[in-house]
């Protein structure tokens, strides 16, 4: 069964990871030797001479350890995906399609499509196979980037962790040099808190403005794209458009329950049924307006969400270079100072959570959604739909066979979403709080003042009354029992829609309340990542902070 997991990816499973930073040992002439590696496509480690890569892991020679290698551009490359074995060309190409959904090409290309949509539909009149199409279209998308969703929250906890590991490794070393002898503490009791904006500026080039933003966990917004991105996040990711989203579906169920005098349509369907006008009620139209109105939603949030990951990630990427380099710099003066140039950093185990049989059944879910087996399996799927086509001949109930299968499975893949981004949080959160304790009993051990605002610990948090309400939404939609009534749910859809024998009826049915429900929780998501976010950049940059006073003190000394 092993081989048959590894074939698979080991879906579900999370093991222990362990990390040791590799030595920085100065030499004679001022420089420092570390065992700098970089991470080949097949996963094994070989010698790197490019001096603008920094090794935040080590290659150690025993199987179970992570060699990871930080970029130049701050992107963090691990040879073991989340699930412990060591990545392949399908993991790379995979990483691959996650950057590339989240670049502005495909942002742009996104309003472009909407933009021609439109206008094709207000020059005929927005007939039905206009709208089907945007809703087959909206669910294939979606669908995909469901994958894409699940494997960058999934890489980007991965590398995070393994940031915290090497870092932690280094501080073992450096509390056990403090620990070991006392030196000149003369320079280390004064408050060093201006040495955090002129060590390495050059390295992180930051400006004054990102400085200030940064301890108060605001992305920066150097373009009008950064600006209108950040603005638009933070409006999608409220209360208020919640609230309004359900305003407008209330809305949409009294149009359908209205009661019409014999003879007319209902509002909003277009069409009647028989001669009884009770019958004409919550006609297929009907669904098919709100099935549209959703799925452009659908369209907007999912890349949207994307898009601020990228943007997020590629601001963390800059703040963990410069922590990188300066921890080889601090190593470095360390081991000079004490006159330690053999010892080894320890090595650091990154252990999992103990997981009851439902977080571990959504973790192989969303491994199977994350990993290249949810490829193939789509693949499978619109092949069989196209195969199809010709025996239903191209008719609506065979659009609506594809749109029906990816509404379902998008449905469940939201919950799952959810769940899973509220555990890996929640994760990365302990970590980084680990590191800022164990930071503060480095600091104590060199007799070091840390300004409050950059301990990492004790992040406050909004009181105001639509975060307390928010915050319970997001709590509820997070719960394995959600992703429990997630299942269950689509089991009653199938049935009811199979004794229907999936007709436009029977799969409008299956259609309509899931994507208004996954509507909702991308909603949810993007206001759970708005403040995640948040929380990191401020994990992140309290981090570069206590690495710019530690080094000034050591090289003061």
């Amino acid at each position: 069964m092993g081989k048959l997991s590894e074939f698979f990816n080991n879906p579900g499973s999370r093991p222990t990871m362990y990390y040791r930073a590799p030595a920085a040992v100065p030499r004679p002439d001022g420089s420092t030797v570390t065992e700098l590696h970089d991470v080949s496509s097949s996963g094994s480690s070989v010698s790197s001479k490019d001096k603008d890569d920094v090794s935040v892991n080590c290659s150690y020679a025993e199987s179970d350890m992570n060699e990871v290698v930080l970029t130049k551009r701050g992107h963090v490359q691990t040879s073991r995906g989340f699930t412990g074995l060591r990545k392949g060309i399908t993991d790379h190409c995979m990483d691959w399609m996650v950057a590339w959904a989240g670049s502005q090409f495909v942002f742009f290309f996104m309003w472009i499509i909407l933009a021609v949509w439109c206008i094709i539909g207000i020059v005929y009149k927005a007939p039905s196979v206009w709208q089907v199409v945007m809703q087959d279209g909206q669910s294939i998308q979606c669908y995909i980037w469901d994958t894409l969703l699940m494997r960058q929250q999934l890489i980007s906890t991965h590398e995070q962790l393994s940031v915290c590991g090497n870092v932690r490794s280094r501080i073992g070393t450096l509390k056990r040099l403090f620990s070991s002898r006392q030196l000149s503490r003369s320079s280390g009791k004064k408050d060093l808190k201006d040495d955090c904006v002129s060590v390495h500026s050059e390295e992180m080039q930051c400006n004054s403005v990102t400085e200030r933003s940064a301890t108060e966990g605001k992305l920066p917004s150097e373009t009008w794209y950064d600006k209108f991105c950040s603005f638009t996040s933070v409006i999608l990711g409220s209360l208020y458009v919640i609230i309004i989203f359900w305003i407008c579906i209330f809305i949409w169920i009294g149009t359908g329950a209205l009661w019409i005098d014999a003879g007319n349509s209902p509002p909003y369907t277009g069409e009647k049924t028989g001669s009884n006008p009770r019958l004409a009620r919550f006609a297929d139209n009907w669904q098919l307006y709100i099935n549209t109105a959703t799925a452009v939603v659908l369209m907007v949030c999912s890349v949207f969400l994307q898009n601020i990951r990228s943007r997020h990630d590629k601001y963390i990427g800059k703040f963990i270079r410069g922590i990188m380099t300066m921890d080889v710099d601090i190593e470095t003066e360390a081991r000079r100072k004490f006159g330690d140039f053999d010892t080894q950093n320890p090595v650091i185990a990154m252990e999992t959570k103990k997981r009851g049989w439902g977080q571990r059944s959504i973790d192989f879910y969303a491994d199977v959604i994350g990993t290249g087996i949810g490829i193939i399996i789509a693949i499978v799927v619109f092949s069989i739909w196209l195969g199809i086509g010709n025996q239903l001949s191209w008719s609506d109930d065979w659009w609506l066979i594809i749109g029906t299968y990816t509404g379902l499975m998008g449905y469940l893949d939201g919950f799952v979403i959810r769940e899973a981004y509220h555990r890996i949080t929640n994760k990365e959160e302990h970590s980084y709080r680990i590191v800022a304790e164990e930071d503060l009993e480095l600091f104590h051990l060199a007799g070091i003042t840390c300004p409050p605002e950059y301990t990492g610990l004790d992040i406050p948090t909004s009181k105001s009354l639509d975060y307390k309400v928010s915050a319970w939404i997001s709590h509820v939609c997070s719960s394995p029992l959600s992703v429990l009534f997630a299942v269950c749910s689509v089991i009653g859809l199938i049935i009811i829609s199979s004794a229907l024998h999936w007709s436009t009826t029977g799969q409008l049915i299956a259609n309509t309340p899931t994507m208004i429900i996954e509507a909702f929780l991308l909603i949810v998501l993007i206001q759970a990542h708005n403040w995640a976010d948040q929380r990191r950049r401020i994990e992140v940059s309290s981090l570069y902070a206590r690495r710019c006073i530690l080094l000034a003190h050591l090289q003061r000394i």
